[in-house]
């Protein structure tokens, strides 16, 4: 597995940390983790990490897992913060597509920016 998905108590977020080569099917299966781990969380707010991973989908691929992630059980209702290198979006297509289907995702490249996103989310 090229990720790792936990829970930030102080925080009241969850982290998906994504390290190494990615391919579909682990986004998928993080995905499918967090909806069944976390979903029951209102609101859910989840930090996607992947400054330090090599996404290995196409842009079709992307799309996909946008379309995929806006509409699962457990994760639609999400506020995700994504965190990337600042020279380079691993998570561009994926975005849009989810976005288009009504998920909240934004991009963020500090950590310090991202929790400020996710804090002003509550209710």
């Amino acid at each position: 597995m090229s990720f790792q998905i936990r829970y930030d108590a102080p925080n009241r977020v969850v982290r998906a940390v994504f390290f190494d080569e990615v391919s579909i099917e682990q986004k998928m299966a993080a995905a499918r983790q967090v909806a069944e781990k976390y979903g029951h969380l209102h609101p859910l707010l989840l930090v996607v990490d992947v400054r330090e991973a090599k996404v290995l989908l196409d842009m079709q691929q992307r799309q996909e897992f946008g379309v995929y992630a806006a509409t699962l059980p457990g994760l639609s209702h999400a506020h995700i913060a994504v965190l990337h290198a600042p020279h380079h979006n691993a998570n561009v297509g994926i975005d849009q597509a989810a976005t288009a289907k009504g998920l909240r995702v934004v991009e963020f490249v500090t950590e310090h920016s991202a929790l400020e996103w996710l804090a002003s989310r509550e209710p």
